[in-house]
Order: structure tokens, then C-alpha cells, then sequence
């Protein structure tokens, strides 16, 4: 990183150790240079002339790339740079240098996230592969979709609001407040100073859980009154939003809500984790949705010859997300980062529905896909109807057209749809019980407004070459694989939305740097490419 070295530079004492195609040598030629690039967006997340110098956010950029593509823990990785001959060697740094402290790149982490500079590295590194030709602006992509345990355990209600109140306990001690409530010594002995017994009955339970809620009810009257500056502090406003999910007023009286939403709070140490089910595996985390170039007119490749497909985007939703809205993020933190257009999107049935193709329509995108079944078994469901959206009537399996078509929209759903009725027709239908239970036998048919193109993809989906076109989209699943098993994206580390988004981005720039440099030392291996 000097213009001048000394005779003790790793360059000079060691670089015979290193061969063309290792993977420490390649990191300090094709990597490190493109981290010098980042320096000026690095350098403004910092202060001059405030405090003692920073560590060069440049070598902390390396350093974290090395960290996530060894999976390796803080301490491990500073570690390896005082110690490991590659990493210093890969880092371009003097052999006598002592590193830094494990907390200096928890605070890196902090910076990046609080200045919202989360995809620094990722850009950088799509930025390279998009110079290289190795990622196209304009070329075919993948996408799907897995889901992230949360660092947090998993509470029951009552678990959960108590942690909740402690919380809040704890940090309204430390206020200094001088006025406490006159039940403040109660609360503190039941909450602070005991924990809930798990040997309890189920109904000794319940009426913890009911007292739980009273207590949290008068503590927040008592802050509504004679404290209002506390209701802006954090554990306040949780306690607030707990007590809001969990318990709510019935005529006059406290009662506890059957149902809690998906995205209530299940663990108050991370309010961003949700619980989630998609089929039969149920979770309190995240979703993360991966995207990833393809190129599916490329020939087989040579065996053991390692991906060309790198991940263009990677997106951290919540764990209740829908895939259509993560498909519509993803495509456009790609449009906005990197001028990205897929003209395909491979995708799986979660993100083929009505209204993702028709926004792929409108965007010229090919959504390739298939789509969800009609949920409606039977001979009479809505695939058994040729509806003509255009001109707002369909045709019945028996041949009859509908009568009538009304335009609805549904203003608490937020929908638009469209309600075909059939009239007289279906009172001499043979087949009239099997089709319709409506009282006066009349058939009622709800379509979307582009019922046209789910029609459409369902055509296409009895093809016999369709399954051999959707063959492009199966390489993802090894991509999560890869992700999993080698960067740790099953289960974070962090608690937050933003935090977890930060190490994903982590993951998909170490991911695909060691595909790059992957390809790189095959290529010379065989005599492809020359040593620079």
C-alpha cells in the first residue's frame, strides 16, 4: 500500500512462498487493488483531526473479507494478522506488524452501519466482476429465497413480556428519575430480582401472565402521567409495543389476545426477528433472497472446473416477507447500485404469481417460473375456465359464457379483481351441485386483472420441454449450500435487521471473491491464462 517498502515487507521476505495461482497471492493482485478504490467513500465515514489516528479502513475491508471467507471469529482473525504468514502476505503488510485489537472491527462494523454503507465491500467486488466481464448488466440471473435463525431463544408469551418489563426496569433505574411510582418495589422484586419458574401449572401460568400485563398497563399510566420524557426512551417504547400485541382492553377489563401477528416481537433482546412457516419448517429470524448470474446457453463444463456464476445481489427481509416483494427489491437495489437490467429472472413458484408478471411486463423482464396451482381442487376450479380477461367474460366447462362482470375493488385488502357471474344457464346444468353450493345455484368466478398471464403460464407449464428450460434455476439451492455451510448464513450472529443485512453482504462479497480467485488459479492451471 506504500510507495516505499522496506527490506522487511512480506513482498520481499516471503513472496517466493507463494505461488502463481495461490490464493493469498491472487487476494493482494486482484483484490486489494480493488479495495484501494474504496478508499475515498471509506475515508468519509471518518473524522480528521479527532482522536488518534484510525486504522486504515482499507486494511479493515481486507481483513473482513479474509475473516468471512475463512469464517473465522474476531479474535481468530486478529489473530491471523499478526500471526498468519498468508493473510500478511495477502494484506500487502510489513512481516513485524503487531495487527490491531479484536473490538476494532466491531466498531468498523458499527461505522459502516451507521453511516448506511452496508454494501460497500459487495459493491466493490460486483463493481470488479462487472469490469472483468465475469457479470453482465444485461445478463440472466436466479433468484430464491432461504430462511435465518435468529441469535435470540425462542420465548413463550409470558417469557417474552416479562423480559420485556425487566428491561425497561433496568433502564428507568439508570434515568435517575427521583419520582418512582409506589408500586416501583413490587415490580423490581417480581421481575429484576426473580425469574420465571418453568415448573409452573399451566394455570399458574396464566395468571402470571394476566398479572404481567396488568403490571405493565399501570407502569405505562404511571409514565403517560407523571413521567412523559420516559416514553421516548427505547425499552419504554418495546414495552409499549409488546404490551399492544400481546394484551388488549375488553370493556374495561385486561385480557390477553388470542392471536399475535407474525411480525409482533417474539424475543424483546431482537424486536426485527419474526416467526415465520413456509411449508412445513417454522422459524423466529429473517429470509435473505440471493441472486445470482447465469448463463444458460454456456456449453458443459470441463469437470472440476469451478462456478462462473457470481452473486449479483442479496437481499435481508423480514422473516414474514412475501417473495414477490423481494423479487421487486431485489431487482431494483440492482438497477440502483450497478445499472443492472436481467432481461430473466429464473425463479421458483413463491415469486411467479399475477402481479410479479405483470411487473415483468410493464419492465420487459422475462419472469421464468412456474406458477401456483389454483388452491381449489376439483374439475370446477378456476383452471377449467377459459376466461378472456380483455373483453370480461369466461367460458364454463360445460360451454357457457358468463353473463356479467363487475369491476371490484377491495379498499381494506388494497386488491383489484374481477367477479364473473353466470345467470340462468346454471339452473338446468347437469353438473350444477358439483360446481357451485351457492343458495340460488349460481356460479360466481373471481379472477385478478391479469388473470391472462397466470392463464398463460399455465399453458406453458403442460409443455414437455418446459421442465428442461427451468433447468438454468436449479444451481441457486448449491448456491445456499455454499453459502450455508461455508460462510454460516443458517444462523447469524447479530441481532437486528440492519446487522444481519451488514453480515450477508459479508457473506456474498467472500463468496464471491473465492469464486473469482477459484477461477482464476484453474485457469492457470490449465494453461488458459498466464501469471500476471
Amino acid at each position: 500500500m506504500e510507495s516505499q517498502r522496506s527490506f522487511y515487507h512480506t513482498s520481499f521476505v516471503c513472496g517466493e512462498l507463494f505461488g502463481a495461482s495461490d490464493r493469498y497471492r491472487l487476494f493482494r493482485e486482484k483484490i486489494v487493488p480493488q479495495l484501494l478504490t474504496l478508499r475515498p467513500r471509506l475515508e468519509a465515514l471518518y473524522c480528521e483531526n479527532n482522536g488518534r489516528p484510525g486504522i486504515d479502513p482499507v486494511l479493515l475491508c481486507g481483513v473482513t473479507l479474509l475473516q468471512f471467507m475463512e469464517k473465522v471469529s474476531d479474535r481468530r482473525a486478529a489473530e491471523q494478522v499478526a500471526y498468519h504468514l498468508g493473510w500478511k502476505y495477502g494484506l500487502d503488510l510489513e512481516l513485524p506488524y503487531e495487527g490491531f485489537h479484536p473490538t476494532v472491527l466491531v466498531y468498523f462494523r458499527d461505522r459502516l452501519e451507521e453511516s448506511q454503507a452496508e454494501r460497500v465491500i459487495f459493491d466493490g467486488i460486483v463493481d470488479l466482476l462487472i469490469e472483468l466481464g465475469l457479470i453482465k448488466r444485461r445478463g440472466k440471473q436466479r433468484i430464491d429465497s432461504t430462511h435465518i435463525l435468529g441469535y435470540v431463544k425462542e420465548m413463550s408469551r409470558l417469557e417474552c413480556a416479562v423480559e420485556t418489563l425487566r428491561l425497561a426496569l433496568e433502564e428507568l433505574a439508570e434515568s435517575r428519575v427521583g419520582q418512582r411510582p409506589e408500586f416501583w418495589e413490587r415490580l423490581w422484586a417480581l421481575y429484576v430480582q426473580s425469574e420465571v419458574d418453568w415448573r409452573l401449572s399451566k394455570a399458574e401460568r396464566d395468571s402470571r401472565y394476566r398479572q404481567c400485563g396488568q403490571d405493565i398497563k399501570e407502569l405505562l399510566e404511571w409514565i403517560d402521567t407523571h413521567g412523559p420524557t420516559l416514553g421516548e426512551l427505547e425499552s419504554v417504547k418495546l414495552l409499549r409495543r409488546v404490551f399492544d400485541e400481546q394484551f388488549e382492553v375488553v370493556e374495561g377489563k385486561l385480557e390477553p389476545r388470542i392471536k399475535r401477528s407474525a411480525s409482533s416481537v417474539q424475543n424483546p433482546h431482537d424486536p426485527d426477528a419474526h416467526y415465520a412457516q413456509k411449508r412445513k419448517t417454522e422459524w423466529v429470524g429473517y429470509k435473505v433472497h440471493v441472486v445470482e448470474s447465469v448463463d444458460p446457453e454456456r456449453s458443459a463444463k470441463t469437470k472440476g472446473e469451478p462456478s462462473e456464476n457470481f452473486i449479483t445481489e442479496i437481499w435481508t427481509s423480514a422473516a414474514g416477507q412475501s417473495e414477490m416483494a423481494g423479487l421487486a427489491e431485489a431487482v431494483s437495489q440492482q438497477r440502483q447500485h450497478h445499472g443492472m437490467e436481467p432481461p430473466a429472472m429464473y425463479a421458483d413458484a413463491g415469486y411467479v404469481t399475477e402481479k410479479t408478471l405483470t411487473q415483468a411486463e410493464q419492465s420487459g423482464m422475462e419472469l421464468c417460473g412456474p406458477t401456483r396451482p389454483d388452491p381449489h381442487k376439483g374439475p370446477f376450479n378456476a383452471d377449467a375456465f377459459v376466461v378472456d380477461v380483455e373483453n370480461r367474460r369466461a367460458v364454463c366447462p360445460q360451454g357457457k359464457t358468463s353473463t356479467q362482470c363487475s369491476h371490484i375493488t377491495d379498499g381494506y385488502m388494497g386488491t383489484e379483481y374481477y367477479r364473473l357471474e353466470w345467470g340462468s344457464q346454471c339452473d338446468e346444468c347437469p353438473v350444477q351441485r358439483q360446481c357451485t353450493r351457492a343458495k340460488n345455484g349460481r356460479r360466481l368466478l373471481v379472477v385478478g386483472l391479469r388473470h391472462d398471464l397466470v392463464q398463460q403460464r399455465r399453458q406453458e407449464m403442460r409443455a414437455e420441454h418446459y421442465s428442461q428450460s427451468m433447468h438454468p434455476r436449479n444451481g441457486i439451492e448449491g448456491t445456499h449450500s455454499e453459502l450455508v455451510r461455508g460462510h454460516g448464513l443458517r444462523r447469524t450472529k447479530y441481532r437486528g435487521l440492519n446487522r444481519v443485512a451488514l453480515s450477508h453482504y459479508f457473506m456474498a462479497a467472500a463468496c464471491n471473491v473465492k469464486r473469482y480467485l477459484k477461477r482464476l488459479a484453474f485457469e492457470m492451471e490449465m494453461g488458459r491464462l498466464s501469471p500476471a
